[in-house]
């Protein structure tokens, strides 16, 4: 009986490392593809570190399943815990200096959060908020197609990210 057990232990086991190995290897495959298929820097990152960390972190499991050694348990469970501590950061670090390279989004993209709150001469980014809740974002809206740069120094545009509705309700009170 004892060692009908143990083979259906072994099996369990083997079955977990074959299923993590599969689910990492789908999520790593999907980073990729992401990376492949994504329109610009922002969403490339994105896909690269959401699916890539995911891939990675299946993959150390099935590591860790597979070696039932309390050793290599904990350094797997190090591991998977530094990449899910150091992922977040670096993508975020990435999405930050493209930003302020200049990289251009991508043609769908519909404002830019950060507009006016970069200081394109000091480096610093500033706090903005977005106003009360009734007024909406009087930040400008991001015009497609263009970098940060360009939408940054363009000072003209400043109504555009109003509702057409709030637009509207401040036009017919000027007049």
């Amino acid at each position: 009986m004892s060692e009908w057990m143990t083979n259906a232990v072994t099996w369990l086991n083997y079955g977990l490392t074959v299923g993590l190995v599969l689910i990492g290897g789908f999520f790593c495959v999907l980073a990729a593809v992401g990376l492949l298929r994504m329109p610009d820097v922002y969403c490339r990152m994105q896909a690269a570190t959401k699916a890539g960390t995911l891939g990675v972190g299946c993959m150390v499991l099935a590591v860790a399943t597979h070696f039932v050694s309390l050793d290599v348990v904990l350094e797997s469970l190090l591991v998977i815990g530094m990449l899910f501590i150091t992922a977040p950061i670096a993508s975020h670090l990435i999405a930050r200096a493209a930003y302020f390279v200049g990289s251009p989004l991508w043609d769908g993209t519909a404002h830019d959060e950060m507009r006016g709150c970069y200081d394109s001469d000091s480096h610093v980014l500033h706090h903005c908020p977005l106003g009360s809740p009734g007024e909406g974002d009087r930040r400008p809206s991001m015009v497609a197609g263009r970098t940060s740069r360009e939408v940054m120094a363009d000072e003209d545009d400043e109504d555009t990210s109003r509702p057409s509705k709030q637009r509207t309700q401040s036009r017919s009170q000027a007049s």
